[in-house]
């Protein structure tokens, strides 16, 4: 499987970009690809969709090929400094700061920079090391934190465009940047809240951190039950007392579920100017890694 090493999952809180993120693994790691997923919510629902009872700070094993871990902003940003001052003497000077610290939390962006550092680690090890994941899969902040996220390296430019803070930053905006080698997702549902945050959030990342897009990704889209000569036999039916008034009601509601459905995706794809990716709903209380097959057959077309 060719494309994009490393896939980036973002969209408004609820609209299942973590399902989506695992829908991924599962993806990549059946093809063959060495796969890490990466959560950046603490506490996130990626261990549950994968079925375990937690994630920790180091990778794990959580399916053939398939990996997983819970991104930790300290040892993320320990990480950071440790590769910005190789001498352990300093790092440890910094990091044992308290003063350092506070300046760390206090400046825009330094949070994100370690966050993209350690991705980038992962990624594309210095060295003469090899990669230990052909593809990892970014479970990101929900819309609002995302967009800070990914333009970090522009963020911090004005600090410093020279030295080892400066070759860091170039390098994340490299990968950034760079649609052979990132893909960003934007997910939503067929729902008009969610459908008009997508098409901002899509826009503020084509625009302003100008990121490589894959497709409006459009999640937990209902089939198609009924013909439309169907749907005008429930109707007749209905109207003439030939069936059952509950079932009338349920035929119903999956036609009207469809019809609002089509109306938002076709709002997204004329304000994005390109078809959705449409993913099948999932009909189980309990969204767990193998039963997401279907979901990944769907986000095929992205992911090479």
């Amino acid at each position: 499987m060719a494309g994009p090493r490393l896939f980036i999952v973002t969209g408004k809180g609820g609209v299942g970009k973590t399902t989506v993120s695992a829908a991924i693994g599962r993806a990549t790691s059946r093809a063959g690809l060495r796969t890490l997923l990466v959560e950046t919510a603490s506490p996130g629902r990626l261990a549950g969709v994968l079925g375990v009872s937690s994630l920790g700070a180091e990778p794990r094993p959580v399916g053939e090929r398939l990996d997983a871990v819970a991104l930790d902003p300290d040892r993320a940003l320990a990480s950071f400094v440790e590769s910005l001052v190789p001498l352990r003497l300093f790092s440890n000077a910094l990091l044992g700061s308290d003063t350092f610290r506070i300046v760390a939390a206090a400046v825009p962006g330094i949070a994100q920079a370690a966050m993209l550092s350690q991705l980038l680690a992962w990624l594309d090890p210095r060295g003469f090391r090899r990669a230990a994941w052909d593809r990892i899969v970014l479970d990101a902040p929900a819309s609002g934190h995302s967009t800070p996220l990914l333009s970090t390296p522009e963020t911090l430019s004005g600090i410093a465009s020279v030295g080892p803070l400066g070759t860091s930053l170039g390098r994340m905006s490299d990968w950034l940047r760079d649609p052979a080698r990132t893909s960003v997702l934007v997910v939503a549902i067929p729902e008009a809240w969610a459908v008009a945050e997508a098409i901002e959030l899509r826009a503020a990342l084509r625009d302003e951190v100008r990121v490589p897009l894959a497709p409006p990704i459009a999640n937990a889209v209902f089939p198609r039950r009924f013909s439309t000569a169907d749907e005008a036999r429930i109707v007749a039916a209905r109207d003439a007392g030939d069936v059952d008034d509950r079932l009338a009601a349920a035929g119903l509601y999956f036609v009207r579920r469809r019809a609002d459905e089509r109306f938002h995706l076709g709002e997204l794809a004329r304000a994005t100017g390109e078809r959705p990716v449409e993913l099948p709903f999932v009909f189980d209380p309990d969204v767990r890694l193998d039963r997401l097959d279907p979901v990944a057959d769907a986000l095929a077309e992205v992911l090479s």
